[in-house]
């Protein structure tokens, strides 16, 4: 069987009937069976290529042919290696582009090897001038793809979209209270855009919505701060972190959540606590909270069969929220004298630059003071975040020591405050509740 072997580097290039065209001079050659990949060739994981090398070990090809030399890949070992293969098994190569007699000879050899290193030199370019243009993307920090809300200046820096700058601010608004399904739909339907459910948590924890410009470099994400406008200030960052880390599978349209929806679990096998007995003569049309694993069936379901009234539930809940805004207010007044000190770290640092500003110009010096400098800054963005934190903290936790705040909340901003400031909720029979409260940022 005569088979021939087609690649293109990239899907673009296979757009561009680069690869339609290999695949056409192949049948013309009198291939029989043709097989593609659409990778580049330095890569060792090429499905079709390692199916190639299976059906030449097994003898079932007589010939091999490809239009040139370098389609068998872009290394020169990998290329002499697999020439030599053909030819421990009889098999016929022939290359298009430039025909080889198949003697094995030293002059054959050296025109594989030339044609093979040529092609190998030419990937390496490729490499050096991508590796180049990303690094001057990085130093000049220009944006790659921009996420929803945003588009790129004639700079290449991230602005808000014209369009969908108003939408992305209402779809993190609707995060707050709706289902991720929900969401979904109503972009799609209003304004034609389509993200799954499963990608808003993703597209909430983008640095780039809060203003800053990441990059990965090696496996390892770096992030320049407050680089272009951002979508989110950093406290409603931190609210929809939490709100996206809860699930909720109900629609909200015809399901009003409580206000633990979420937070709320049975202490002893760790399923959902539900409502049930609203509408029940049987629990006085009491709203009662009962494991939702209690009725399922098999190794699923639960022991706890012990049900508790949603108004135990909200008078334990809102005397824990004033429990820890007592404490925790106290405690911010102390941070906050802490924060107004100087910071021995930063201190430290800019001793360590003023040192090294006194030793003369010499690049590796220059390159020092600038990752120095770059540590201040990014520790002072921490500071400024965390003290913007805390400073929303504290303007909610002097609310709840208001007389009745809590009581006078409908369920939605009561789950909104929970969210913000309650870990947990778990319930395991009788009537205590074990409530985990979050650690001040």
């Amino acid at each position: 069987m005569k088979v021939g072997y087609a690649r293109v580097s990239s899907k673009n290039q296979a757009d561009t009937d680069a690869l339609n065209q290999q695949v056409e001079r192949l049948r013309k050659a009198g291939a029989e069976e043709i097989l593609t990949d659409i990778q580049s060739g330095r890569e060792d994981s090429r499905k079709n290529y390692k199916q190639l090398l299976k059906l030449v070990k097994a003898s079932a090809v007589t010939e091999v042919i490809t239009t040139r030399l370098d389609r068998l890949g872009r290394n020169a070992i990998e290329i002499h290696r697999a020439i030599e293969l053909f030819r421990e098994h009889s098999v016929k190569f022939t290359n298009l582009d430039m025909p080889l007699d198949g003697s094995g000879s030293a002059m054959e050899w050296l025109t594989i090897q030339n044609i093979a290193s040529m092609a190998e030199f030419e990937s390496r370019s490729i490499s050096d001038r991508v590796r180049h243009g990303l690094n001057y993307y990085r130093e000049n920090l220009k944006a790659f793809k921009p996420p929803f809300g945003y588009t790129k200046d004639e700079n290449l820096k991230l602005i808000p979209h014209p369009v969908n700058w108003d939408i992305a601010r209402e779809l993190c608004e609707r995060l707050r209270s709706q289902t991720k399904t929900k969401i979904s739909r109503w972009l799609a339907d209003k304004h034609g855009v389509k993200m799954y459910p499963t990608s808003f948590r993703r597209y909430i924890l983008n640095p780039c919505l809060r203003g800053h410009t990441v990059y990965k470099v090696d496996g390892e994400e770096k992030i320049h701060y407050n680089t272009h406008p951002a979508l989110l200030s950093e406290v409603e960052y931190q609210e929809l972190e939490q709100t996206t880390r809860l699930k909720t599978r109900r629609d909200t349209s015809k399901y009003k959540l409580h206000f633990l929806a979420g937070l709320f679990r049975c202490g002893v096998c760790g399923a959902a606590m539900s409502k049930s007995g609203a509408n029940s003569p049987q629990s006085k049309n009491v709203l009662r909270f009962q494991c939702a694993a209690y009725k399922a069936f098999g190794l699923k379901s639960c022991t706890n069969k012990k049900t508790i009234a949603a108004s135990i539930v909200k008078r334990e809940v809102i005397g824990e929220l004033r429990l820890y805004a007592i404490m925790i207010t106290r405690d911010i007044e102390l941070l906050a004298t802490e924060r107004n000190e100087d910071d021995p770290e930063l201190l430290q640092l800019q001793q360590q630059i003023n040192g090294l500003k006194k030793l003369g110009d010499n690049p590796a010096i220059a390159f020092a003071i600038a990752d120095l400098e770059k540590q201040i800054r990014n520790r002072e963005h921490h500071q400024n975040v965390r003290g913007s934190t805390i400073k929303e903290d504290k303007k909610i936790l002097y609310a709840l020591l208001q007389a009745d705040f809590l009581e006078s909340l409908p369920d939605e901003e009561l789950r909104s405050i929970c969210i913000r400031f309650i870990s947990s909720v778990k319930y395991s029979g009788g009537k205590e509740l074990n409530i985990s409260m979050r650690a001040l940022v």
